[in-house]
């Protein structure tokens, strides 16, 4: 048994991240970790040996505090699945992190790390200074008036939120001089934008405007299309868990729309049965999560193009939520937890 560690565990207490994590810290034969709940971060520092951070998402009340602390309104009541305030809650975020910073304790991930993966353009800068095959991307105007005389007379491009997550607000857009299309996994309704679990169409500019006049002002990145390697069962991408610099556990996804998030109805594809090697892939996946050194582990996503060469295209510092995937024998959060008592040896 290795030595005792007493593990903090930061994040929304009744998430199924916190629970299944301390079941996997306790399988291993370490004592029961410390809960730390965001909402009710200590002054001082908790008496722990390391802490794992966990996600902010999937609670309301968080959320509505984080924006607050973010400069945004107090006490948002933001409807279930509302789009909105992502710079503030973004913000609000950053400020918590540096709190559990100032502590000064180890960490599985720092937090100014979790922090830069949470800004896609800072991610963008990172990887191409690190010489990574990203697709060309830049800031996207803060206007849709701006965007409009800036585009071209056709093309096709992704807008993402600068510190969006989980598809929030991706949109995919396509057009000509005559028409135009927009693709997302969001709603309209009451005059606001809602998360959809089902990837929308929307093709008449009044429609578009309205999405576009609500997220470009929230900060957005705009990425070149680059058309995804596509087999039967639709076009393809791969989610890599890169744990100690190593890739490990991997689902391909496969999609009839530009979003592959599984959370969206699609579907894991059998990698045995694909026509491209994917060792490319895990490659470039490990030189992105290097980018952050002082993380333990990071979830990257990278794109395969036609010809089956690769892109990074996010990281996420908690992709590592991938139930049922076994690699040696481990599932990801034994393999997180066995991997950092691997180094205290």
């Amino acid at each position: 048994m290795s030595k005792p560690i007493q593990l903090g565990l930061v994040g929304n207490l009744e998430n199924r991240r916190i629970r299944d994590f301390c079941n996997s810290w306790q399988a291993l034969g370490q004592p029961r970790p410390t809960l730390i709940d965001y909402q009710h971060l200590p002054q001082s520092a908790p008496r722990v040996d390391v802490l794992r951070i966990d996600s902010p998402g999937e609670s309301a009340a968080l959320a509505a505090e984080l924006i607050a602390i973010g400069g945004g309104p107090k006490a948002a009541k933001l409807e279930h699945g509302e789009v909105a305030y992502l710079r503030e809650f973004h913000l609000g975020y950053c400020a918590q992190l540096q709190r559990i910073n100032d502590w000064g304790l180890p960490t599985f991930s720092a937090p100014a790390e979790i922090a830069t993966m949470f800004d896609k353009w800072q991610c963008h800068q990172r990887f191409l200074g690190a010489g990574l095959s990203r697709p060309p991307s830049s800031l996207a105007p803060l206007s849709c008036a701006e965007w409009q005389k800036q585009r071209a007379d056709h093309g096709r491009v992704f807008l993402k939120p600068l510190h969006g997550s989980s598809s929030s607000g991706v949109c995919a857009l396509r057009w000509t001089s005559s028409k135009q299309q927009l693709q997302s996994p969001i709603r309209i309704a009451g005059g606001q934008l809602f998360n959809s679990l089902r990837v929308q169409k929307y093709e008449t500019w009044p429609e578009i405007e309205f999405i576009l006049t609500r997220l470009l002002p929230q900060g957005m990145v705009a990425e070149s299309w680059i058309p995804k390697l596509t087999q039967p069962g639709g076009a393809m991408d791969v989610r890599v868990l890169v744990i100690a610099g190593e890739a490990r556990h991997y689902v391909v996804r496969q999609s009839h729309s530009p979003m592959t998030n599984l959370h969206l109805g699609n579907r894991r594809a059998n990698s045995c049965g694909l026509d491209v090697p994917l060792e490319l892939a895990f490659r470039l996946a490990e030189k992105a999560a290097a980018c952050f050194p002082q993380s333990l582990y990071a979830g990257v996503d990278v794109l395969l193009d036609l010809r089956g060469q690769p892109f990074i295209g996010e990281i996420n510092a908690f992709g590592d939520l991938l139930p049922g995937l076994i690699h040696r024998g481990e599932d990801p959060y034994s393999a997180i937890a066995n991997a950092y008592l691997g180094l205290l040896q």
